[in-house]
């Protein structure tokens, strides 16, 4: 009721220039503003650390754009994205570290399943302040897609990559 008294107020001179604003900055107005919000792209560094028994083990990484609301729940409170790779192929990040962390969000959610958040944050945890300790190779999207080997349980990094 106030919205139309202060929208034809404002047409027919009557209603304040206030109860105008208001009616602008309402609930719904917010909601909308928030929703706008949630769609900006974030970056995110996702990452990989290559082992091979012959070389030393390196760190991979590369930006991409996610979208806060295509955010999946991974376990408890732990949330990843689903990405499709250039090959057609699918890889789950997790969110907070951008950690590959399997290839399908039932694999992922199979090996966590009897793990508790602790456990789950702690390991996570300890797989990023390992690959903060290397030295990184940051690698345009292409280059570091063609790095790892997709296919299987895990992800595997190709042996034959080069720089």
């Amino acid at each position: 009721m106030n919205f139309f008294k202060s929208i034809f107020g404002r047409i027919f001179s009557a209603g304040t220039r206030a109860e105008a604003e208001k009616v602008q900055a309402g609930p719904e107005a917010k909601s909308i503003e928030k929703s706008i919000e949630a769609e900006v792209p974030l970056a995110l560094t996702i990452w990989t650390i290559e082992r091979n028994r012959y070389a030393p083990a390196r760190a991979l990484c590369t930006d991409i754009e996610v979208y806060p609301s295509e955010a999946l729940l991974l376990h408890e409170e732990i949330n990843g994205y689903v990405i499709d790779t250039p090959s057609g192929e699918s890889v789950v990040i997790e969110a907070r570290t951008g950690s590959l962390v399997g290839h399908s969000l039932e694999v992922v959610r199979d090996g966590v399943r009897e793990m508790t958040k602790a456990q789950l944050n702690a390991q996570l945890d300890s797989a990023r302040k390992e690959f903060n300790r290397m030295k990184k190779q940051e690698l345009s999207n292409e280059e570091f897609w063609l790095a790892i080997k997709m296919g299987g349980s895990e992800i595997d990094v190709a042996q034959d990559y080069e720089e």
